[in-house]
């Protein structure tokens, strides 16, 4: 069974992610590493870490996502832009 505690936790960091930038989220995840490569940190809060290190993963992913499908839709509209019966550009 889940830790519930730990489910509540993922919640969280899964919130505070989505109001992240793509920048910001990076930043987050290099802060993280520090924190990889820190043999003082004990074992349970690297598995923290890592689980919360995903979830900033998977949000810079959606964005970058996110960035591509809106240069495709402008680079489709650009294509098929018309001025009367002529493609422009």
């Amino acid at each position: 069974m889940a830790d519930p505690t730990l489910t509540k936790q993922i919640k969280a960091w899964t919130k505070a992610a989505s109001a992240l930038s793509y920048e910001e989220s990076l930043q987050a995840l290099d802060l993280l590493l520090t924190q990889f490569q820190n043999d003082a940190v004990p074992m349970a809060e690297l598995q923290r870490h890592y689980l919360q290190g995903q979830i900033y993963l998977e949000h810079c992913k959606s964005l970058l996502e996110a960035a591509e499908q809106t240069a495709v839709s402008y680079t489709h509209l650009r294509a098929h832009e018309t001025r009367g019966n002529l493609v422009c550009r």
